[in-house]
């Protein structure tokens, strides 16, 4: 099986607003581009550290996640083994910009890597995740700190989701396709509202209190 290695991006470069001589505009949309590899999500990652020191079972290791928000880290990238998936189960990164491919491959490879059941549907969430991706050619990209917001919180649905990964794969079919649906909604939008931190977690709890659906045998 062939593997490739892809560096991750260098650490933001710090905020110089308001400096001589720097282009806060330029700046903006540079640290926009970072944001795909290196996504802010300081209000999950507290929790992922507790939950790992504590001992509680998670599908991504220890290493993993450090790999992810290491800022020099090297992280392996299947790119085969996770074009197999995609394939079997006929998803398709068409509607994800071109640039955030790789880090797609990076995660994919990270998350199909654990112990999981249903890889298909985890990649598949991904996918809807990252087309859900902020987008500087949004009508509100150049309002002030928009993209940084964000990015932030696209970054904290993008670690509920590793976070919780062992959750997902192991809903039932009428939890799965609610999750996938609430996904789904995210990508619709294309935007994130104020208060939204939270609304993955909740899709997640009603996503595992979600009834199988019972085919009626009388007929």
């Amino acid at each position: 099986m062939s593997s490739n290695v892809i560096r991750s991006a260098p650490p933001i470069t710090p905020n110089l607003q308001g400096q001589s001589g720097v282009d806060s505009t330029a700046h903006s949309k540079m640290k926009a581009n970072k944001a795909v590899e290196q996504p802010r999500m300081k209000t999950h990652a507290a929790k992922a550290r507790d939950q790992l020191s504590s001992g509680t079972e998670q599908v991504l290791t220890q290493d993993a996640l450090r790999q992810h928000s290491a800022p020099r880290a090297l992280v392996k990238v299947d790119q085969k083994a996770v074009d197999q998936v995609l394939l079997e189960g006929n998803i398709s990164l068409e509607e994800i910009n071109g640039d955030k491919h790789a880090a797609y491959y990076k995660h994919a490879s990270m998350m199909i890597s654990g112990a999981t059941k249903d890889k298909i549907f985890l990649l598949r969430c991904l996918a809807k995740l990252y087309i859900s991706a902020p987008d500087e050619t949004h009508p509100k990209a150049s309002r002030g700190d928009w993209l940084d917001d964000q990015n932030e919180r696209w970054g904290d649905d993008l670690m509920v989701l590793f976070e919780n990964a062992k959750q997902v794969d192991e809903l039932n079919s009428a939890g799965k396709q609610y999750f996938l649906n609430a996904l789904q909604e995210k990508a619709n939008l294309r935007y994130r509202g104020k208060g939204s931190e939270g609304d993955l977690t909740q899709s997640l709890f009603n996503a595992k209190h979600r009834m199988p659906v019972v085919e009626d045998q009388s007929a």
